[in-house]
């Protein structure tokens, strides 16, 4: 140490100690190049062990699918945004309700086995009530907790998932779909459409004759169609056209008077029933009509209603008819002997 500060201030008293101090120097030198030398052996053995570690994990990664590690990822994320997201009051907040889902775990068992045996029983589902309160009443406080840690988080990761935090929330709309603008201001009332045909009031018993009366004009119209079709067949030449005629005005007159003896029959009925109610009411039983009592009032009706020459074809005609029917109930002998 002398000689280095003498050679600092470079002043040199002895040669030998300063040969000396050489000899030392050169050795410490030879002993660092050494240590040198063996760490960086050292330090290249090291390196070659780190690569062969390093090797190892890499062969197995490889094995490894991209699922699982995606898996892996967003497990660490979520570790992560709990453990920086959450403070003390969430702390305490979780706590209480982990303890609370504790102390539900425990009474459920029991509630069960009860549960159990009262469906076995047929008993009633009123013991149930309280078990789901308190079950919703712990996702009710599990919802708002988690409220709490996803507001603190940042907006890309809110935004990123649109899901429901269960399946009891609502479900959330995106702010990019435009809202309709229409809207129902007044509710009004939805048009009951009604047939007719299969109405209850015109299938009853009794006949309704409004029908009839409002729609009388058709009779009127099929007189006015029979005169025509009468007028030109007087015109046409063809046989064929005019067998054709004849068959339409036969139709349309038989239907006529087969409506005009409906309508007769019917008055006859009105008439009848409007006379027997006077006599129920006097105190007398009612008198019922007979298909046949009724068709004869009606006939008789008819006659009343004709004029005298038509009065007589009619009953030229039903003569000629009868006589037919008991000519061909009458046995072939005496048939011939009537000829």
């Amino acid at each position: 140490m002398a000689a280095l500060n003498a050679r600092k201030t470079g002043v040199l008293r002895n040669v030998r100690p300063a040969q000396r101090q050489e000899l030392e120097d050169d050795v410490v030198s030879e002993e660092g190049s050494v240590d040198e030398g063996d760490q960086e052996e050292d330090h290249e053995s090291g390196s070659e062990l780190e690569e062969d570690q390093e090797e190892v994990p890499q062969a197995q990664f490889s094995t490894i699918s991209f699922g699982a590690l995606k898996q892996a990822q967003d497990a660490l994320s979520r570790k992560r945004k709990r453990g920086s997201d959450t403070n003390e009051d969430q702390g305490e907040k979780l706590e209480a309700l982990r303890k609370r889902l504790r102390e539900i775990k425990e009474q459920k068992t029991p509630k069960q086995k009860l549960e159990k045996k009262q469906r076995k029983t047929g008993a009633n589902d009123e013991p149930l009530a309280p078990r789901r309160e308190t079950a919703k009443v712990t996702e009710d406080e599990v919802e708002e907790v988690d409220q709490d840690s996803d507001s603190d988080s940042a907006p890309s990761e809110e935004g990123a998932s649109a899901a429901r935090t269960s399946k009891h929330a609502p479900a959330a709309q995106s702010t990019r779909h435009q809202v309709s603008r229409k809207r129902q201001v007044i509710d009004v009332p939805r048009r009951v459409v009604r047939d007719p045909r299969f109405d209850a009031i015109h299938h009853s018993s009794t006949p309704n004759h409004n029908a009839d009366k409002a729609y009388a004009f058709l009779t009127d119209y099929q007189k006015s169609e029979i005169a025509e079709l009468k007028a030109a067949l007087k015109k046409v030449k063809s046989e064929d056209e005019k067998e054709l005629l004849k068959r339409k005005i036969n139709a349309m007159e038989n239907r006529l008077k087969a409506k005009d003896a409906k309508e007769r029959e019917q008055k006859v009925m009105r008439e009848h029933r409007k006379a027997e109610r006077a006599k129920v009411e006097e105190g007398k039983m009612p008198f019922y009509l007979k298909k046949k009592e009724l068709k004869e009032r009606a006939l008789t009706e008819k006659f009343k209603s004709m004029k005298g020459k038509e009065r007589e074809k009619l009953i030229e005609r039903r003569k000629r008819k009868e006589g037919q029917k008991e000519r061909r109930k009458m046995p072939m002998d005496r048939r011939m002997g009537a000829v």
